[in-house]
């Protein structure tokens, strides 16, 4: 039988524009025990030209040192733990996202703490937290330098002139070079009503969650948030192989694809999620159960608005590499040959619009926060702008990267 509370996730729903054009969400959660918060910011990889590249990054991280009534970093994350978990962030190529979650009676002082540190950071200890972010940045090279990450190689490769295509962290000579003076540029350029969402959920009706958290983010500056122009089709390098002398081979075949608003993004949606939504979905069964092709497979369409990226990937021993590229491809084709039945996949996109409601991640090659504990997973973070997604975090530390793009 089904529960009437979950059939519809927008029916206990609200929306709110702020007069300075910051949008509120709302949700009720029946029974809830915590409340959450969430902002996200639009600024990212995208907003970055290539001397910015990795500013969004590093202002993510500095906007965590202290703010009026909370002079420092320490303060801040006393503050926030008392009210319930640490707070959590991180930085993907268009986003830049907020997260806390507390005991309910916390929230307005939860909202209160997250609207100081968006409105008005104070960007202390900017010298500290750089060594800590070029330690960060060692993650995607080896030790001559060499780029060796598979996920910011495969978007180099589909996007070679578009800023979708730089490294969320950024290169280390621009990390040793921003200032303080760039961070507050950075800052009051994105960090603007215009660019950002809010959203809460708590047990609680939704019209009274948009007015107690209206209160806190009312007196962010309106502003004009930045344009954005798509990728051209400029054809990229494929394959990309780096030759990195570790036991396995992070593996990536990715295309081109329309983004969130084409007319075809339910067909990409459901593609992916035939292949990828649980143990029993195409790929997990083909790779997994049935040839044990590797620990770690999956498929994912990484979509903006304008464009996007649908990948096949896999963590798996040098000498099954060609096995992974002739059966992704027989995978995709049968795709064509065998589509999904429509009652199945719809009752997966509907748990999935769930799932994205009730656990907010990063997406991969976002970087987020150090030291910080998920609620939803239960387990540290990845280390504090560690790209790397959360299903396939312990097996990063061991690879080369190949990828082909299309």
């Amino acid at each position: 039988m089904s529960n009437p509370a979950f059939n519809d996730p927008t029916e206990h729903a609200a929306v709110r524009l702020l007069d300075n054009g910051v949008t509120l969400v709302a949700v009720t959660r029946p029974s809830a025990r915590v409340a959450a918060l969430t902002v996200d910011v639009a600024v990212g990889a995208r907003y970055e030209a290539p001397k910015q590249a990795g500013l969004s990054h590093v202002l993510e991280h500095m906007v965590f040192q202290g703010c009026e009534g909370f002079e420092s970093a320490e303060a801040v994350n006393e503050a926030a733990e008392r009210m319930g978990t640490a707070l959590d962030a991180w930085t993907s190529r268009d986003t830049t996202h907020f997260e806390h979650v507390v005991a309910p009676d916390r929230l307005d002082d939860a909202a209160d703490l997250l609207g100081r540190v968006l409105r008005a950071p104070r960007f202390l200890e900017l010298e500290a937290e750089r060594a800590i972010i070029l330690e960060e940045a060692l993650d995607e090279v080896d030790e001559r330098g060499r780029l060796i990450d598979a996920d910011a190689l495969s978007r180099r490769a589909l996007w070679p002139d578009h800023p979708l295509g730089q490294s969320v962290i950024g290169e280390r000579r621009n990390i040793e070079r921003f200032s303080v003076a760039d961070l507050e540029h950075h800052h009051a350029t994105h960090y603007i009503g215009a660019g950002m969402v809010v959203g809460v959920a708590a047990d609680a009706p939704a019209e009274a969650l948009l007015d107690l958290v209206s209160r806190h983010f009312s007196a962010l500056p309106a502003g004009t948030r930045t344009p954005t122009s798509a990728p051209t089709q400029t054809p990229g390098k494929s394959p990309v192989f780096v030759d990195d002398p570790r036991s396995q081979v992070d593996c990536r075949l990715a295309w081109r694809t329309p983004g969130g608003l084409h007319a075809d993004a339910d067909a990409l949606t459901l593609a992916q999620l035939t292949l990828d939504d649980g143990l029993a979905s195409r790929l997990q069964r083909r790779f997994g159960a049935q040839l044990g092709l590797a620990y770690e497979q999956w498929a994912q369409w990484e979509r903006y608005p304008d464009c996007g990226a649908f990948e096949v990937g896999a963590v798996l021993s040098p000498a099954k590499v060609p096995v992974f590229f002739d059966e992704a491809d027989a995978l995709l084709a049968q795709l064509v040959a065998a589509p999904p039945a429509r009652r199945r996949a719809r009752a997966r996109a509907v748990s999935g619009a769930f799932r994205v409601a009730e656990r907010p991640r990063p997406g991969r090659g976002a970087a987020r926060r150090r030291g910080v504990v998920s609620p939803v997973r239960g387990r540290p973070a990845d280390g504090r702008g560690a790209a790397r997604p959360p299903r396939r975090c312990d097996a990063r530390a061991d690879r080369r990267g190949c990828s082909g793009s299309a």
